[in-house]
């Protein structure tokens, strides 16, 4: 019963992460029309850095700072906030948000293949294979919704390398010993802040912008649910089924960036995204039922 309701509890968590998830390539969209990338991308983290520090007070947690704790929160810090994130913002300015949310869809096979490298518990069996074969069929029928995808290369390959930035810390925290969550979305959202700060103002001038109040709500959007709640719930994802299952979220995030995009930018829905829909479902289900939770 109790294997039962944990499954469960992660499926539920799984699908909350895809809606979350799959809202930031519009709300960045939104975000950069105004605002230039890693400033954006800085006030994002100053926002949930701040949501982060007031949850830490009112349950009365301190976030540990020893060598160790400080290497694992600089290094999910850069590959799992600072890098994807300014990669994908940066990328955002020209590639439509539907087209983002499927190249992120790479991400599950180099985070299986990672995970089965670097961790010991990790392992790819005919269910995980067949399943990650199955999402990026899906991913073929959704790539539909833009014939030439050589049209802004240079941005394209960006969210590319997001993706496998993505997976290094998504593994990487996988290897933590007395893996904490909250202090890990803690600690890296901090350094995340830290490290956006002077590199703002190295690239770009934030203090001469003008962003408008639509850029700044989804930037203030992005840093409180998208990154806290989120952020949390992917760590927690991570702890509960393993890397791998954790990062089929990213079946499901070009779905929910489709519809969004269809809804509020007038961005292409047709029949091959519903095909492409039935084959990631049934892709998570395959990678979920050999995950060891």
């Amino acid at each position: 019963m109790e294997q039962i309701k944990k499954k469960n509890l992660s499926l539920i968590l799984l699908l909350i992460l895809g809606l979350i998830w799959g809202s930031s390539f519009l709300f960045i969209k939104l975000s950069v029309d105004t605002i230039s990338p890693i400033t954006a991308v800085l006030l994002r983290m100053s926002v949930a850095t701040i949501c982060i520090i007031f949850y830490l007070i009112y349950i009365k947690k301190k976030i540990p700072f020893k060598n160790l704790n400080v290497k694992d929160y600089l290094i999910i810090a850069i590959f799992g906030n600072v890098l994807p994130f300014i990669l994908v913002s940066w990328a955002e300015i020209k590639v439509n948000t539907n087209l983002t949310g499927i190249i992120m869809g790479l991400m599950p096979l180099t985070t299986v293949l990672l995970a089965y490298f670097f961790v010991k518990n990790e392992r790819i069996t005919i269910h995980t294979f067949l399943g990650v074969i199955l999402g990026f069929l899906g991913l073929f029928f959704l790539l539909e919704i833009k014939n030439n995808l050589n049209n802004n290369l240079l941005s394209e390959l960006a969210i590319v390398l997001a993706t496998f930035s993505f997976a290094t810390a998504t593994v990487y925290a996988r290897r933590i010993q007395k893996f904490q969550p909250l202090f890990v979305l803690s600690g890296s959202t901090f350094f995340a802040f830290l490290i956006l700060l002077p590199l703002s103002f190295l690239f770009e001038n934030p203090l001469s912008l003008d962003p408008s109040n639509q850029s700044l709500f989804f930037a203030f959007v992005l840093g409180i649910l998208n990154t806290a709640i989120g952020g949390l719930i992917f760590f927690k994802l991570i702890k509960l089924s393993g890397a791998s299952f954790t990062s089929t979220v990213n079946f499901l995030t070009p779905f929910v960036a489709i519809v969004w995009g269809y809804i509020f930018l007038n961005e292409t829905l047709n029949i091959n995204q519903l095909i492409g829909l039935f084959f990631i479902i049934l892709g998570i289900s395959l990678v979920h039922r050999s995950a060891n939770i």
